[in-house]
């Protein structure tokens, strides 16, 4: 649009202004028609548009998220089929442990344990790649922490045994591989050898003792942050004798199963590392279990 300066204009006698009113009039009414008839005309492509607009944002603000919530029933395992599971499941957050970790100092002795290890069926694990949370289990110092799906799964598995009446608490979850090595080490010295027999030799059989109840730093699997060790708060004197063993165990481990747990180390299995652990449990998710 063309902007015009204002100028000073002579100012025009009365008679010329009455005959410019009359003439102004008419401009003026045919201006206002104008105006009048483009609302009507206009089209309502801006309202339709906002309509539409305003209907996808609700249709978007209540749409029912999709759900990942595995169904079908609950699958039957035998002990084999357990441990292959384990060795199956991709564990999210976390970083395989590709170089060989430090056990007793001595390179001689910690191949020799290595070999041994492997040899029952020790496999190397995997470590936290990023932040693991604190469970706050009273029972729990250093190793106070889980992975974010593994403490839910926890959360639900104490929940579903506290309705139950069933006092299952916590005496292990993670471990870092310095904590481990402190264990493994107190275990073999209190059975019997050092570093210097086992390098010389003559260890063995400790050794094996050692790893039937501990494993080495590297291999296992509260590294992870998906492992828990089981107590029960009944009195009873070992985990498999009491009330928490016998709800968590019946129909193939149903009540474990039912919050994304499995045994870690079940009975009727060949290789698989320490004795069979009826307190040890690893979080695998729902999606594994049903059918």
């Amino acid at each position: 649009m063309r902007v015009i300066e204002p100028k000073h204009f002579n100012k025009p006698s009365k008679h010329k202004n009455k005959s410019k009113t009359w003439l102004i009039i008419p401009g003026i009414l045919l201006a206002v028609v104008a105006v009048f008839a483009s609302k009507l005309l206009r089209p309502k492509q801006n309202s339709t548009a906002s309509n539409s607009s305003q209907t996808q944002q609700n249709s978007t603000t209540h749409t029912t998220p999709a759900t990942n919530t595995p169904t079908g029933e609950f699958k039957q395992f035998t002990g084999e089929e357990f441990k292959t599971l384990y060795r199956s499941v991709a564990y999210p957050n976390t970083q395989q442990v590709n170089e060989p970790l430090s056990i007793t100092g001595n390179e001689i002795a910690d191949k020799r344990i290595r070999e041994l290890a492997e040899k029952r069926g020790y496999k190397t694990t995997a470590l936290p790649q990023g932040s693991i949370v604190k469970i706050n289990e009273p029972r729990l110092e250093n190793d106070d922490l889980l992975q974010p799906l593994a403490a839910e799964g926890w959360q639900s598995l104490k929940t579903a045994a506290a309705k139950d009446k069933i006092p299952l608490s916590i005496i292990s979850a993670y471990r870092s591989p310095e904590y481990q090595r402190n264990l493994f080490m107190g275990r073999l010295i209190a059975n019997g050898t050092t570093a210097k027999l086992i390098a010389d030799g003559i260890g063995d059989a400790v050794i094996e003792k050692t790893l039937g109840m501990t494993a080495v730093p590297g291999y296992s699997r509260h590294h992870t942050g998906y492992t828990i060790d089981l107590w029960c708060e009944d009195g009873s004197k070992t985990f498999v004798n009491s009330s928490c063993y016998r709800w968590i165990n019946q129909n193939n481990y149903l009540h474990a199963k039912e919050s994304g747990w499995i045994p870690s180390y079940p009975a009727g299995t060949d290789l698989q590392g320490p004795e069979p652990e009826p307190w040890e449990y690893v979080w695998v998710g729902q999606q594994y279990l049903r059918d």
